[in-house]
Formats: structure tokens, sequence, C-alpha cells
């Protein structure tokens, strides 16, 4: 146990010792459960127990305090069998009213210690106590080994514990408790370094610095100080249902006397500026008098967390962030956890495969080239994206970046319940979202990069070799295999007529595997499984394009679509990838009919682009063009070996 104490406030809370015990029962899982319990709760929870007889009780009144439990790895003390993994020495902390005169060395809070509760004693009087350190067959030798334990352990922690902005915290030695200022229990497995402030006003002053880019010749990833992080509440609402937009508090006293220092800019402005221009030359926003920030992280300015409590308060601000949808959650922050370690703060759309593999992965690849040989610059990942993403989520990307081994061995910070926790980093790494969408910067990812990536995710999924070499036979040909996907539950891009057109070319390509995709509602595992094992893939646009990161070399795709394509249909991905595309034009009138002579590849779209037919001549069209490809491609492979 540790018997730290700290007090705080002009009418510190002051404890002592009533009495201890020692327990075997499982009360203690019940209270260890809860990440949050005051004294009170405490108090509560040992009030419910069982009470002991009052002042004219006799010891033969008294219950039996002997447990039933297996008999093997148990020590037997007096009449109590206590398991060696049950064993435990606690202390009931009993409030004392304010003002009562007491050494300040004696007040003790057990801090760093699992809560304990008492098998089923209620001792809540001076006589009852008396009873029981009287009448109770161990106690004579458990006063002493439990006096002896307290005194050894306060004597080893007091030299371990070290202090930080005020406060007491650990450095993961002692399971990751922290606590500063009044007494509250707080415990947190994810991280080493983190503090707990019950009033934000007990927040000693930020200063905020950044943004500062991690890498000049890489780009894309940012690294702030002394900044707070919110959730905008908005964008994740349908029809948007984007994930990824979060608010930066960043503390700088030369915004005090703008009013609208704590108002984000709106979603169109951001989209209006330069992707990562921040700084002394970036133009400040003609409506709030400050800069925006860049794509996915909205700057707040304030000079403390308190401040921005009572600049977003504000009715005229209020109402500017309510037309604007940009409502931050914690709208209003009560409690603080600060985080002392490096944190990556991740963002990205979990509905959208393709934007979170091109908007948030792509950026990051190049770091992870470098991190996983060099070491990782951060201990904790925090996402409000997705709970549990390194953990247990199944969502694709979660998936994805768990096979890689995107963040090393760092950990997830968890959500809090709470929703007026607000969430504080002394250095916060920002990946930043949509820089890499285009790949325009050509420095960022190499083919070489591509290719680490994705042979270390074809070893995770067990997928067939990217290069085709290797499965090629000489003597026996390998039917060619076109993946296609008619997107039926789509409110865009439905292929009408796939299953008849697929009918119609069989005839003309029998030893064409046609393999037909109704869902792509299934595990990530088996979307990798099916585009892996294509030789071409022909399907209606959308998000499950994406999954074109696990085909093989040379494979074949033709995307059909009424209006923009996906981000996979750019020319520098399919370099990336060792793939090849084929156009397919789209049109609203007759101009795509089976009467024209050319055959060209085009669709028809119905005019609100729901939905399109492909002609006959088109398909068949399409179809021979990829079997003579990939015939070709096999031939020469054939005559290399």
């Amino acid at each position: 146990a540790n018997t730290q104490q700290q007090c705080r406030g002009s009418r510190p809370l002051k404890y002592s010792i009533t009495y201890y015990y020692l327990t075997m029962d499982n009360h203690h899982q019940t209270l260890t459960r809860r990440a949050t319990a005051t004294d009170e709760d405490i108090i509560n929870f040992l009030q419910r127990q069982p009470s002991l007889p009052e002042d004219n009780a006799s010891p033969a009144e008294l219950p039996d305090t002997s447990h039933k439990r297996k008999q093997s790895d148990v020590a037997n003390i007096g009449n109590l069998n206590i398991g060696q993994s049950d064993l435990r020495a606690t202390f009931e902390l009993e409030r004392i009213e304010q003002g009562v005169e007491e050494d300040e060395d004696d007040h003790v809070h057990p801090l760093k210690s699992p809560l304990v509760s008492p098998t089923s004693y209620n001792i809540g009087s001076p006589t009852a106590q008396r009873l029981f350190f009287s009448s109770h067959p161990a106690i004579k030798n458990v006063r002493f080994i439990a006096a002896f334990l307290v005194f050894v352990t306060v004597a080893t922690l007091g030299g371990l514990n070290r202090r930080s902005r005020g406060g007491s915290s650990s450095d993961g030695d002692d399971w990751g408790w922290s606590m500063v200022g009044d007494g509250l229990w707080f415990e947190n497995e994810e991280s080493d370094w983190l503090e707990y402030y019950p009033d934000p006003a007990r927040l000693p002053k930020m200063v905020s610095t950044g943004p500062q880019r991690v890498d000049d010749n890489l780009g894309g990833m940012h690294l702030f100080t002394d900044v707070c992080v919110t959730n905008n509440i908005d964008s994740a609402k349908p029809p948007e249902l984007d994930t990824s937009l979060r608010g930066l508090i960043y503390f700088d006293k030369r915004m005090a006397k703008n009013p609208k220092r704590c108002v984000p800019c709106s979603t169109k402005a951001m989209n209006a500026r330069a992707e990562d221009k921040w700084g002394e030359s970036s133009s400040l926003d003609s409506e709030l008098g400050h800069q925006c920030g860049m794509k996915g992280l909205h700057t707040m300015y304030a000079t403390s967390v308190t401040d921005w409590n009572d600049c977003t308060a504000e009715t005229e601000n209020r109402q500017f962030m309510i037309r604007n949808k940009q409502n931050q959650l914690p709208s209003h922050a009560k409690n603080v956890r600060y985080f002392e370690e490096p944190t990556l703060l991740l963002s990205f759309k979990a509905n959208d495969r393709e934007s979170s593999l091109f908007d948030t992965l792509f950026t990051y690849l190049p770091y992870w080239h470098v991190y996983r040989k060099e070491g990782y610059p951060f201990n904790n990942v925090f996402s409000k994206s997705v709970q549990g993403c390194l953990s247990h989520s199944r969502n694709w990307f979660c998936e994805l970046t768990h096979q890689m081994g995107a963040f090393g061995y760092s950990r997830e910070t968890n959500w809090e319940e709470s929703h007026a926790t607000l969430y504080c980093f002394k250095n916060l790494y920002y990946n930043q979202l949509e820089y890499q969408r285009t790949l325009s910067h050509p420095r960022q990812i190499t083919k070489q990069i591509m290719d680490e990536f994705r042979d270390e995710v074809f070893n995770h999924f067990g997928l067939r070799p990217r290069d085709r070499k290797e499965m090629i036979e000489k003597d026996r040909k390998l039917a060619t295999r076109i993946l296609l996907f008619a997107n039926k539950s789509g409110d865009k891009n439905r292929w009408d007529n796939l299953d008849q057109l697929v009918r119609k070319v069989k005839g003309k390509h029998p030893h064409v595997d046609f393999h037909i995709v109704q869902d792509f509602d299934i595990p990530i595992a088996e979307q990798a499984r099916l585009f892996n094992s294509a030789d071409a893939v022909v399907m209606a646009t959308g998000d499950h394009m994406a999954n074109s990161i696990f085909v093989s070399d040379d494979t074949i795709f033709a995307e059909l679509a009424c209006g923009s394509p996906s981000l996979t249909n750019n020319p520098r991905f399919m370099e990336l990838i060792a793939g090849s595309s084929t156009s397919v034009d789209s049109y609203t009138t007759s101009s795509c009919s089976e009467s024209r002579s050319d055959a060209a590849l085009c669709i028809t779209c119905l005019q609100d682009k729901s939905s399109f037919t492909m002609p006959s001549a088109s398909f068949e069209a399409l179809i021979d063009d990829i079997v003579k490809r990939h015939s070709g491609k096999t031939s020469v492979v054939r005559d290399e070996r």
C-alpha cells in the first residue's frame, strides 16, 4: 500500500488509520473494476456488509470468519485459511472533521494499492473495533504481519515516488497510478505517465508550440506541445458519418482579447485553405480573427482550460458552433487527463475504407518505414475514430494497421465514459489527413516502401506472393480469374445487368473463372483473399476498391463509375502496385448502346447516377481484352522460365 496523501486547497481532507484486517474473499474484485472511486463510495460499500454486534454483544455472537477454500497452496493462520494470492492488507480510512489537530505525517491514502473490502465485518464504532481485535483468534499474528508489511511498503515506495507538474505520478513500475489534486482514485493501465486533474483550474499553465514538421523531406507529420484535443460530434452524424475531425485547443496568451478565440472555423473555410499552411505567414479567418488549423484538425485558442470553458459558454460563440456544425466534446471540461509521454493522434474515417487508406495510412506509411527500423518516437496512440482500434476492433483500417504492426508496441489510450473529460498532451504527433490523398508527393511513398508494406501485409494475411512468376507453371495453363461486383446494395453506382452479361459471355470464354462478389460486408481477411486471387478486377466503384492493395502484380482493373472514380483509379497508385487500368466511359444518354459498331467500352447511367447498365458488346469487348492481356503476360513469364 502507498500511504502518501496529497492535500490541496485551504481545507484539506484529513485521514487516520482506525483498523486493519486480512481478507481472502473476492469482494475486492468489485471495487478494483472501477476506474474511479471516491472515499464516500468505499465507505458506502463497506457499510453494506453484514454489521458487527453492538456494544452489548458477546464474543459468542460474532459470525464465523472462516472461509471455505481449496487446501492446495493455502497457508493456515489461526482459524483463517488464507490463500497466498488472496492475502491483502488494507486500511479503513476514517474521515476526520475539518479542523482536528493532527500530525500531517500521519495522514495516509492508499493511492497505489488495489481496493480491498472486508470479509464480513463492518466496524463502525470504537466498541465494535475493540471487540473485533480482542476476539479474533488470528489477530495477534495478523496485526504484526500487516504493520510490518505497511512499514516496508511505505519505506520502499516513498523513495520511488517522483514529482511532476505539482502532483504524484508513476513511471510504470507501480501500474500507472497517478493523482493530482484532491483525494480521488484513478488507475490507467494504458499509460505509464498520466496525470489526472479533477479540477481544470489545478492544471499548471500551458503554453502551446507547433506545428513543427517531424521530417521536412517527408511532410505530413507534425508535432505539437502542450495542447488539448476535442472531438467534433456533428461530423460523425448522418449523412457525413465522418469520424476523423478533431478540435485542437492551442494555448496562446496573445489571443486573450479575441472574443471568438475558442470558436473553430467552419468546414467550408477549412477546405478552402492550403493543406498544411499554419504559422506566421498563414492568413487569418476574416470572421473569427484567428488561424483555422489544417485538414482534420480545427484550431481553438485559449489561455487556459478554464478560459476555454468560459469562452465556449458565451451565447454568441455557442450559436456560431451550432450553426456551423462545430460542436465539440467535451463542451465543458470538468476534469483533465494530461499525458506526459509522447502520443500519436490517429484520425481516420472509420466508415470509408478508401479514405482511411489514402487519407490516413498513406501519409503515415513512409514514417512507418523509418520507425520500424529506428524506433517509434511515441509511446501511446490516441484515437477517437474507433474504440479499441489497436486491440479488439474489427474495423477494416484497424485490422490492416494491426497486421502490419503500424505502431510498434505503442499502447492505445482508451476513452473515458464521461463526456466531461478533456485530454491534453505534452507532446502530440499529428498524422495529417489527406496529405497524400492523390499521391502527389512522390518523395513520400516510393515503390520500395509500397513493396515492403505489401509484403508485410501479404505475409500476415497468408496471401499469394506479389510476384506472379513464382506461381506460373510450364506444364499447364492457368485459368483467368475475373472478380466482379455489382454494388447492388449501394445508394449510387449500382450495376443493374451484371448477371445477364456474365451468363451471355461464358459461352465464349468457358475457361474463364467469373467470380461475382455479392457483398463486401465480410472480414478483411476474406476481402484480401478475394482480391489476391484475381487476375482482373471489374467492379462498380466504391470504397471496397481499397482492397486493391492486396492484388498480385500485373492485375488488370476496370472500374465502372457514374461520375468520379475511386482514389485507386490513379496512374501513380497503379504504378506502385504494378497494376494496369482500363478506362470505361460513362454516359447519361443513348450514346452508349447496343447499336454502336465500334464496341467502345462504356456504360449508360441514370440521371441521378444511382445505377447503370453496360451493353453486352462493351462487356464482351472488355472480357476479350482482359483474357488477351493476361494470356500474353503468362506466356512471357513461361518463356522466361
